[in-house]
């Protein structure tokens, strides 16, 4: 069984360690499921994340059919494979955490998105975009402004930015982009 483990923090500010399960069966077939969706308690560790990622590994009975994982950069992972090889361990199963960690590719192309467009300063871009739209709209044109001075790439973010602030923009751009690939369709076949 291969693993797929990620903490996130739901709007309500409640974090969750995502478990998903992945495997062959006799058959040939891949299979991914969710084993656990589970509150995390406590600080952001490796040893932690170990500790619930553990607690779903005993309840399916899976501690001698551990794989492959595959998680996001952010270094407590080391960690957390680094503890469960010691919880393998304990069960006289060899485990290498360097070499049972797969790097999440679509992390990885965020990352290299993200130096491409902005360099080494991508404070700019993660302290715009984590700003709270409540601030108001005097602080919404200041930013919109900041944006624009990065450029045409700024200006494509503040236009996605616009887009995605409201289910119904969101709407009548994707029926936008459809209409366009109906006419695109109509003149390429005729």
């Amino acid at each position: 069984m291969h693993f797929t483990l990620d903490l996130w923090t739901s709007p309500n500010h409640r974090a969750f360690l995502g478990v998903v399960g992945h495997w062959i069966s006799g058959d040939g077939k891949l299979h991914s499921t969710l084993l656990g969706l589970r509150r995390f308690h406590g600080s952001h560790t490796g040893v932690n994340q170990a500790q619930h990622f553990w607690e779903v590994v005993k309840l399916y009975q899976l501690e001698t059919k551990v794989g492959y994982f595959t998680l996001d950069n952010a270094s407590n992972n080391d960690t957390t494979l680094t503890q469960v090889g010691v919880y393998l361990a304990e069960l006289g199963i060899e485990f290498n955490p360097t070499e049972r960690r797969l790097r999440c590719f679509g992390h990885v192309i965020n990352l290299v998105v993200k130096a491409f467009l902005w360099g080494l300063n991508t404070e700019v871009l993660e302290g715009l975009a984590s700003r709270n739209s409540s601030e108001g709209d005097g602080q919404e044109i200041i930013e919109l402004m900041e944006w624009r001075r990065q450029g045409p790439m700024g200006k494509l973010r503040n236009i996605c930015v616009w887009i995605c602030r409201t289910p119904q923009r969101r709407d009548g751009f994707t029926n936008k982009v459809r209409s366009m690939d109906r006419l695109g369709a109509m003149l390429l076949y005729h």
